[in-house]
């Protein structure tokens, strides 16, 4: 339960600072509870998944204290409900174990801490009917329809889970500003707070070629980058006014990025030539696309089988990423970042109003709502 709580309280950290925030347990961008807690993937009807956690163990302490206090045959009836909802609760734990691990590809501890104790409960739950069996006359043995009957239930819950996952969660079409305020006020209220500022755009766009300009800096082996990239992108396909995306490079590695000392993202900045050589040849968002997806296995064989994908040719990409001129590009975007006070990425501006950390898909479209509120009302600063 401890557990479970610390979960929801990360997740509504995470949640209302809207990504900016980042625990104890946010180690790398290969352990980290923050990229598992902030995802997609921790909420099921509204609801943060850790939350659903914490009733499941209040729910197991409550069935603990009931066989406690059972007497005769209703003590192995009692105690087979434990075990079928100690089962239960590693099935559905071993599924985000596997959501987390080859979905996200991100470690979370306390999740797996909590697979453990999911184990654990199991495996006591199992030796104390086993032990109540041998002691009890044949009369008295278990229902194992209790059993089958929760992980049935198991299967009918992963089922609305993976349906939720399957279906849109955007709708296409305008969005008016008393929907914003209506739906998530707290979001309405911590947007409208950012102050806008000149946003740094690329050179020749200016702030007014689109009713929305959004610049996104990124790293294409940060996690979060990963997860902006993919939200913003159906955000703006679910869009019916203009929106146009820049995305800028800021990779966090000290052999291109002056301003950190880790090198920990070992081929971002081979990533971030590889991305201004492939804007260059027309091909920028597909190609960018291409590493945000194979951002895991990302290594320096991997920029010319991504060009191959996207209809680049290979060799003229790597050409160009071995030239001065690619290094330079990225200098400039790392220039322009230092300029305007980025830290940490992503850092997004939308019409130049300063976003630190993701957004959901929803919360692109609230925050583009509201830019055009504002520019019909004239308030745009």
């Amino acid at each position: 339960m401890a557990l479970s709580a610390l979960g929801v309280y990360l997740h509504e950290q995470i949640s209302s600072s809207h990504g900016e925030y980042a625990s104890f347990c946010d180690v790398s961008a290969e352990v980290s509870c923050d990229a598992i807690l902030g995802s997609s993937y921790a909420v099921f009807l509204g609801t943060s998944v850790a939350t659903w956690g914490l009733v499941g163990w209040l729910g197991a302490l409550g069935l603990s204290v009931w066989v406690f206090l059972a007497k005769g045959r209703e003590t192995i009836a009692r105690a087979t409900y434990l075990l079928a909802a100690a089962g239960s609760i590693l099935a559905i734990s071993l599924y985000f174990l596997v959501v987390s691990v080859f979905v996200i590809e991100v470690i979370c501890p306390v999740c797996i801490s909590l697979d453990a104790t999911a184990l654990g409960l199991l495996a006591v739950a199992a030796a104390q009917v086993k032990l109540l069996v041998r002691s009890a006359p044949k009369s008295w043995q278990p229902r194992p329809v209790l059993v089958t009957a929760a992980f049935a239930t198991v299967v009918v819950l992963l089922g609305l889970y993976l349906g939720q996952e399957s279906t849109p969660h955007l709708r296409t079409g305008p969005i008016s500003i008393a929907e914003v305020r209506e739906n998530d006020p707290r979001f309405y209220a911590y947007y409208i707070s950012q102050k806008a500022v000149d946003a740094p755009l690329p050179e020749g766009v200016g702030p007014d070629d689109a009713a929305i300009v959004v610049v996104e800096f990124s790293d294409f082996q940060c996690p979060y980058c990963r997860r902006a990239f993919f939200d913003l992108e159906a955000a703006v396909a679910a869009e019916p006014g203009d929106v146009q995306v820049f995305h800028r490079n800021f990779p966090l590695n000290a052999d291109c990025n002056p301003e950190v000392s880790s090198r920990h993202h070992a081929v971002a900045c081979e990533a971030a030539r590889a991305s201004e050589c492939a804007h260059e040849a027309g091909k920028g968002h597909a190609y960018n696309r291409a590493l945000f997806a194979n951002q895991s296995s990302l290594d320096a064989d991997s920029f010319g089988a991504l060009a191959s994908q996207v209809g680049l040719d290979a060799s003229k990409l790597e050409a160009c990423m071995a030239s001065p001129a690619s290094k330079e590009k990225v200098a400039v975007d790392l220039a322009a970042g230092k300029a305007a006070g980025v830290a940490s990425t992503p850092t997004i501006y939308i019409n130049g109003r300063v976003i630190k950390g993701a957004l959901t898909p929803e919360q692109f479209r609230y925050a583009f709502a509201i830019e055009r509120d504002l520019k019909e009302r004239g308030d745009g600063r």
